[in-house]
């Protein structure tokens, strides 16, 4: 029979598990205090998947150019959505996306999702082939995030086609972009080909480049240089 008492053993593991949870406890408030503008994730395993982005050439690119704070966040957070997907970590991935809609409303987590979907990479690369100088980049970067919401639209498979057709024709009268982005994925696809061809029919003086990737679509919908609507 065992001399131990049974009192000391409930003590003992309870000390245990109290070390390790304020070893995590520590571990989790230290790291929150090291990367305060991520401490809003909350989820550590995030945060730190959010710290990798940092060392991306896309980030890299990113960062040259553009000095506003909140910018760099929302595409971090957009490199970090993106990185969850490929994981296929969607429970991480809808709760980021819920912690940046929360902090920064649509118009940010629309942003973060223009770099989870691969839109800024293919933006940049149409704006570099016109010879941009390193100002008309920042500035064409920063109108990007700035008016993300009269610029770029995202396909749901339960959106109504005519609703969210005339809904694109009437940002585009409004605002003339030089490029109006419609981006959909998976069962939302079919709906977005029916979507920009409808668009197309009611807009005159836009051509169209058309990306179709990973199950994504996206197209740039370009004003002709010189013209009006």
């Amino acid at each position: 029979m065992s001399s131990e008492d049974p009192l000391e053993s409930i003590a003992a593991g309870a000390t245990k598990g109290f070390l390790k949870y304020s070893a995590e406890y520590i571990r989790g408030l230290v790291t929150k205090l090291k990367n305060k503008e991520l401490a809003f994730i909350e989820d550590l395993e995030t945060i730190d998947t959010a710290k990798e982005q940092r060392t991306t050439s896309e980030w890299e690119i990113f960062a040259k150019y553009i000095e506003n704070e909140n910018f760099r966040i929302l595409f971090q957070m957009g490199l970090t959505l993106r990185k969850l997907e490929k994981a296929n970590k969607t429970p991480q991935m809808d709760n980021l996306k819920r912690k940046i809609l929360n902090k920064y409303d649509t118009k940010g987590l629309h942003a973060a999702q223009a770099v989870q979907n691969g839109i800024f990479s293919k933006y940049l690369g149409s704006v570099l082939e016109l010879g941009s100088t390193p100002q008309k980049l920042k500035f064409e970067i920063e109108n990007l995030f700035a008016n993300i919401d009269k610029t770029v639209i995202f396909i749901r498979s339960q959106d109504n086609i005519e609703l969210k057709t005339d809904e694109i024709v009437a940002k585009i009268l409004a605002n003339s972009p030089k490029t109006f982005v419609i981006s959909s994925s998976g069962s939302a696809n079919m709906i977005c080909d029916t979507i920009r061809s409808k668009v197309l029919t009611k807009i005159s003086n836009y051509t169209c480049e058309f990306y179709d990737a990973l199950n994504k679509r996206v197209y740039f919908l370009n004003r002709k240089e010189d013209t009006d609507i």
